[in-house]
């Protein structure tokens, strides 16, 4: 028995005839009366007395109305739910996070999204950016916000911006008096710098490697506030998403060439064509958050 089988018994049972009834649930004649001939084989009954061109219920179809009726009440309120669900960004939303934007973005992002839809309840993840891939293609979470272009197959990306990495020193730093520069001439400047599990430290080896230099690390640390207090504190150069840095009295900021290190940075989404609305809400917020912060006045280092 299908839902579709209840729909025409019940649109039989309420028309004066068969015709008015195909009519009314947009099918031929032909096709309700094979519908009704296969409800009733299933049921081992008869559901209509056939009096001249019109049906009256027997015994056995009256009993089976009421029920029928309440049944699809049920589903369409279901349905009406699920509708208000994807069309109202309620409920709780899961997303995955790598760590630059945690603090520099995530907080800006939540709160408007509560501000627009308070029946919405944010959980954000602090994750490297293969553990978003996976967690988004398994559905565990929502959606990410990750680097871009993804890798993992079971998700797509969708770009957002590229963020670029600076050199923060210092203040009192023997290259900080320069307003750039170049790999090759960082081989004897004490780093710290994410472990080698993060995307960013394995680019920037990569970097290192092109530039035929091999990096002075003397503190791994898997938290970008932590490299920047270090940075401070004057015990090491890091290197830090522009993004997110602001001026502090006592780092200087370098750009570093040859060649600049950029990473582009994305939402994550599950391959899928279905996104709920409260995913949808927050992936527009985050858009209108960086859209906000590209318009206003850069703060100099």
């Amino acid at each position: 028995m299908e839902l579709r089988h209840l729909r025409y018994f019940i649109a039989i049972a309420d028309a004066p005839t068969m015709a008015r009834a195909a009519e009314t649930v947009h099918v031929t004649q032909s096709t309700l009366s094979h519908q009704l001939a296969q409800l009733e084989d299933e049921l081992g009954c008869v559901l209509f007395e056939r009096i001249g061109r019109q049906l009256r219920l027997s015994d056995a179809g009256k009993a089976l109305l009421g029920h029928a009726r309440g049944v699809l009440a049920q589903v369409d309120e279901g349905l009406r739910a699920v509708a208000v669900a994807r069309s109202d960004a309620a409920g709780v939303l899961k997303v995955g996070v790598i760590h630059s934007f945690v603090t520099g973005l995530m907080p800006q992002v939540c709160a408007a999204c509560l501000r627009t839809y308070p029946a919405m309840r944010v959980q954000v993840f602090e994750l490297t950016g293969p553990e978003i891939e996976a967690q988004v293609a398994a559905g565990s979470l929502d959606t990410g916000v990750g680097f871009y272009p993804a890798v993992h197959e079971g998700v797509l990306g969708e770009k957002l911006f590229d963020d670029e990495l600076v050199l923060a020193l210092p203040r009192h730093h023997p290259l900080a008096d320069r307003r750039s520069v170049r790999f090759a001439q960082l081989g004897d400047v004490p780093l710290a710098m994410m472990g080698p599990r993060f995307a960013t430290r394995r680019i920037l080896d990569n970097y290192f490697q092109r530039a035929g230099v091999s990096p002075k690390i003397v503190v791994e640390i898997d938290s970008v506030d932590a490299l920047q207090k270090l940075v401070e504190l004057g015990a090491a150069a890091a290197f830090l998403p522009a993004r997110m840095m602001q001026r502090r009295p006592h780092i200087r900021l370098l750009q570093v060439t040859d060649p600049r290190p950029i990473r582009a940075a994305g939402l994550i989404w599950r391959r899928t064509p279905y996104r709920s609305a409260a995913a949808m809400a927050f992936a527009a917020e985050v858009e209108r958050t960086l859209g906000a912060e590209a318009a206003a006045p850069r703060r100099g280092p």
